[in-house]
């Protein structure tokens, strides 16, 4: 039986993965020797921090550590981000899963998008009802978030449940013994790949056996 739910945001909630690769693209253009590479990297490490990208980004320039250029970096994604988060649409179902699941379990939010940023998004587009608890990176990784939520909740990892989009979700649940189920908004997993839904219709209608 399922006590507790524990969602991404990007691809789960919103279809918002496109928003953030484009926002890469054009902050990564300003380094044309090395916006292709950064690309490259930004794919290939679809489930880690905008930061960590940039302090890749500070050593491939010649400047690793340079407060300075990472503030500017950061400043200017969240610029370019904002704005496209508040239309970008909703997965599908989304609106119904959340109205449906809060009634039942509690359910969290937990993303690699700043926490500030990200509650700024939720409140704007009514969201923030929805989460008994929001993490967002910084401060909160996304393991220690859960690691939070079991404790809150005062529940054994079996009976927790993450939806994710990415093999970064996927192995913070296997981390931290959580079960796991998949979105699939188009992004890789790791082997053995795990339980996928198209949408958060199917994906509920799925759960509909273990709620209370």
């Amino acid at each position: 039986m399922l006590e507790v739910l524990i969602l991404d945001f990007d691809g789960v909630i919103v279809e918002s993965n496109d928003v953030k690769t484009e926002a890469f693209r054009e902050l990564f253009s300003r380094f044309p020797e090395h916006s292709q590479s950064m690309m490259a990297y930004h794919h290939t490490h679809i489930s880690v921090t905008r930061f960590a990208k940039f302090d890749h980004l500070l050593t491939l320039v010649g400047r690793p550590g340079d407060p300075k250029l990472r503030s500017e970096l950061a400043d200017r994604f969240s610029e370019l981000v904002f704005e496209r988060m508040l239309s970008v649409p909703l997965v599908p179902g989304a609106d119904s899963f959340l109205r449906k699941m809060t009634t039942k379990v509690p359910v969290y939010l937990a993303s690699v998008t700043p926490a500030e940023e990200l509650e700024k998004i939720l409140c704007h587009r009514e969201l923030d009802h929805w989460f008994r608890g929001v993490y967002g990176c910084p401060p909160w990784t996304k393991p220690k978030a859960i690691v939070d939520v079991l404790a809150r909740e005062r529940v054994t990892p079996e009976k927790a449940l993450l939806i994710g989009d990415s093999g970064g979700d996927q192995r913070a649940a296997l981390e931290t013994g959580i079960r796991f189920l998949a979105r699939d908004s188009g992004l890789s997993f790791d082997d053995p790949t795990p339980r996928s839904f198209p949408d958060m219709n199917r994906l509920g209608d799925h759960l509909a056996g273990c709620l209370p």
